[in-house]
């Protein structure tokens, strides 16, 4: 055979598979889902299973609306999803031997109606959450032996009914797990309890160390008031001393004109009333040198112990921050603590 030949039969044979035809009783069984309101199609291409869906009609779906599925072949899947659909109708699914997914969820069926399932051997994936299913279903359920999912949020199963389940069926995952999930959590609320309490020793041997800073903080604030207040005294006497100095000048200055206006006034008395006069402007200016002085010193000294006081505020929030979060962590370590213990005992 020559090589071109030898590709062309190679690709004719990997290439992708022709598309199926249906059957006429597939064909026949998607017009009468169509009619009753459901939708229907082909699964691919190559795949002429059927995918049946009823979850999105927009009038009621009912147990005499899937009588058409009885004894149907090659019925992939059926989605009955919020239906009006009962216990009845699941035996017009009892024949759907090549059902692969199953969807009930949200529906009236209960255990009388998952006992009508037991004999689809090619069942892989079934949905009964929202519905009034107890852990006596699952003893029909075990019988699917290719079951891989099942979902059973919602419903009356408990972890006691699943587990025999999950040891009939060990390749089954079912959601939830009860048990997995339970234990799960008990891992993670130990584990949180434990990181709790470590988080209260780590607090414990803060508290110590924040109030020392706190009280080192309130001993500086205390010795910045008090130097505070000997500034603010020296300010003032000084003050008082500018007033007195202000005082004396306004009364040499007076003396002064006084001896101005007497013509008589001998030169050495108004020699001396003029260097009075000086004295006096020169010790007021001299005490109000020493008043801005006093006055710049007092300021510096207010804001090192407004700045001292807000840092002992601080400090002292930090510690009162400090128990707070340590009572807090102590509580959630006893609560986690006390969740593991009790989902332990659920066991």
């Amino acid at each position: 055979m020559k090589p071109t030949c030898t590709l062309l039969l190679s690709l004719l044979l990997t290439g992708p598979a022709l598309a199926q035809e249906l059957s006429e009783a597939d064909q026949n069984l998607i017009k009468a889902v169509r009619d009753g309101g459901g939708q229907a199609m082909q699964l691919a291409k190559n795949d002429t299973r059927i995918t049946i869906a009823f979850h999105l009609a927009d009038k009621d779906i009912t147990d005499d609306t899937i009588k058409i599925l009885a004894g149907a072949s090659n019925v992939y899947s059926v989605n009955l999803r919020g239906t009006k659909v009962t216990d009845a109708g699941m035996a017009h699914l009892a024949g759907l031997k090549d059902l692969v997914r199953l969807h009930v969820e949200k529906t009236a069926v209960t255990d009388a109606g998952l006992t009508q399932l037991k004999g689809l051997e090619k069942l892989e994936y079934l949905n009964v959450y929202g519905t009034a299913v107890t852990d006596a279903a699952l003893k029909d359920v075990a019988a699917l032996k290719s079951l891989k999912k099942l979902f059973v949020w919602e419903t009356k199963v408990t972890e006691a009914g699943e587990e025999p389940l999950k040891a009939a069926l060990p390749e089954l995952e079912i959601v939830p797990d009860f048990k997995r999930d339970r234990e799960k959590a008990i891992l993670e609320a130990s584990r949180a309890a434990e990181d709790a309490g470590k988080e209260v020793e780590e607090l414990a041997a803060q508290i110590p160390v924040d109030q020392k800073a706190a009280d080192e903080a309130a001993a500086k604030a205390a010795a910045a008031k008090t130097e505070l207040d000997a500034e603010t005294a020296k300010l003032t006497a000084a003050n008082a001393a500018v007033t007195a100095s202000d005082k004396a000048l306004a009364g040499a200055t007076k003396a002064v004109e006084d001896l101005k206006k007497n013509a008589d006034a001998p030169k050495v008395v108004v020699d001396a009333g003029n260097k009075a006069q000086a004295d006096a402007k020169k010790a007021s200016g001299d005490a109000k040198k020493a008043a801005e002085a006093a006055k710049k010193a007092m300021e510096a000294k207010k804001k090192a112990s407004d700045d001292a006081t807000k840092a002992a505020a601080a400090a002292k929030a930090k510690v009162e921050a400090t128990r707070k979060k340590s009572e807090e962590t102590i509580k959630k370590a006893a609560d986690l603590k006390k969740k593991a213990e009790e989902l332990s005992k659920q066991g």
